[in-house]
């Protein structure tokens, strides 16, 4: 029986197509730069530099006792750390997407040119940001410009170009910025008016009459019972009760004891910016002109998300948001938690480190690691902590520091006791920051 056997462009073929299969192609300029700042191997920085540079930076140590090299390093674990989605691209118009859904957001890196040319690439970037599926305008639009070279066929990092431009003529991009201004400055105007509501409405409950001045209604506490423990809130911040606050002038008028009327317009005439108000009943009104006589006389109802997404969070951090029993039959239904006007309390608030700080009950100072004083290394760890509603430490996540550094740092901190955090009178999560510093000096003092 005779065999088949192929010819020699056959054999040629397969021999190549076998080679293909088993050799894997090599790296490309925008992979490497991707390994370079994402990776996750020991060297992955290092191996993307050049000898000259790499021996410099390593010479060079910050104050936190890390050289340059190390903290670079560190970036991809940071941007990971965020707690949102993270990918990267090696091919396509995106080199990097991270996405936040708890803020719906989503950030882009995007490649604008790869121009390959002999044993060089430069490829640039682009920064794009969209919240709830619109593009969000930047106060600047920045670029970004990588040179790579190949040596010892490993593409290294040769330059680093940063241009920041401000379209100044360009009306559109001028008319955005205004027009993203105006917005957070309405938002934060509507939550002030519902705080000084809430806060006559706990005002009315102890004294049976309304406060007929921001000072009067500023100076008066509340007190709550938390745990068998009592526990004295103001009912407004300081701001409020000066009268101004984000660019806004507040008054308290038309005010009997039985009855008020809260009004605001912009500190600026002319302004574009909305004027509030609202009474008694808790109704939130507006006027586009931005006087708050026409309000008064014949504002339009905001209703619901008209009011904008930050509100309820940006009301669990002022100080004195009221009870939400009604002491008057023209207040409105409240809601789970308290909050009137038709928004949901939501279960969980952010809330900056600063403010959580002062609602510390109990510290454990986390001791120097041994290993890490033995290094001299110092520096300071953060950490995302979500704290219960009864104040507890509940979850911790290291988003910067050290490695010999972070695990003393958790160690400590899942012991602190907060004051539990209040949205009009319910107890809710909140998602902050806590930084411990290490010095070598003595013990690490505590942020």
């Amino acid at each position: 029986m005779r065999r088949f056997l192929p010819s020699f462009p056959v054999l040629f073929a397969l021999t190549f197509l076998a080679a293909a299969q088993t050799t894997s192609a090599p790296q490309t300029a925008r992979q490497a730069l991707i390994e370079m700042f994402f990776g996750t191997a020991p060297n992955h920085l290092q191996k993307h530099l050049p000898d000259t540079t790499r021996n410099v930076f390593k010479k060079m140590t910050g104050p936190n006792g890390m050289n340059t090299m190390d903290e670079v390093s560190m970036f991809a674990t940071m941007a990971r750390a965020g707690g949102g989605k993270f990918e990267t691209f090696d091919t396509g118009p995106v080199l990097l997407r991270v996405e936040d859904p708890r803020e719906n957001q989503k950030v882009e890196i995007t490649v604008e040119a790869d121009n390959l040319s002999g044993d060089g690439d430069q490829i640039d970037l682009a920064l794009q940001v969209t919240k709830d599926e619109k593009e969000q305008v930047l106060p600047f639009v920045p670029r970004l410009t990588f040179v790579m070279k190949t040596e010892a066929d490993v593409w290294r990092l040769s330059d680093i170009s940063v241009t920041l431009r401000v379209p100044l003529e360009d009306a559109d991009f001028l008319k955005s910025i205004e027009q993203e201004h105006t917005k957070q400055a309405e938002q934060m105007a509507q939550m002030n008016v519902r705080n000084i509501v809430s806060a006559e409405t706990a005002y009315h409950s102890t004294h049976n009459a309304y406060a007929c001045s921001l000072a009067e209604l500023g100076k008066a506490k509340r007190e709550t019972d938390l745990g068998g423990k009592g526990v004295s809130f103001p009912l407004l911040n300081a701001d409020l009760g000066s009268g101004k606050s984000g660019g806004y002038i507040f008054v308290i008028s038309g005010c009997d004891g039985n009855g008020y009327k809260v009004v605001t317009e912009p500190d600026t005439p002319d302004s574009g910016e909305k004027a509030f108000c609202s009474d008694e009943s808790g109704s939130i009104r507006f006027s586009a002109d931005g006087k708050a006589a026409t309000c008064l006389s014949g504002g339009g109802t905001v209703h619901g998300r008209d009011s904008g997404p930050d509100v309820t969070r940006l009301t669990a951090i002022a100080a004195g948001s009221g009870e939400s029993t009604a002491p008057h039959s023209k207040m409105p239904t409240t809601h789970a938690g308290g909050v009137p006007g038709g928004i949901q309390a939501p279960r969980r608030v952010r809330v900056s480190q600063g403010v959580m700080q002062s609602m510390i009950e109990n510290k454990v100072a986390p001791p120097y690691p041994p290993d890490a004083k033995a290094a001299r290394i110092q520096g300071a760890v953060v950490l995302k902590a979500i704290i219960g509603k009864d104040g507890t430490v509940q979850e911790l996540s290291v988003i910067s520091g050290h490695p010999l550094l972070a695990p003393a740092a958790l160690e400590a901190v899942k012991q602190w006791k907060y004051r539990p955090t209040l949205l009009n009178g319910s107890p809710v999560e909140v998602d902050t920051q806590v930084t411990i510093n290490f010095t070598l000096a003595g013990q690490p003092p505590i942020q």
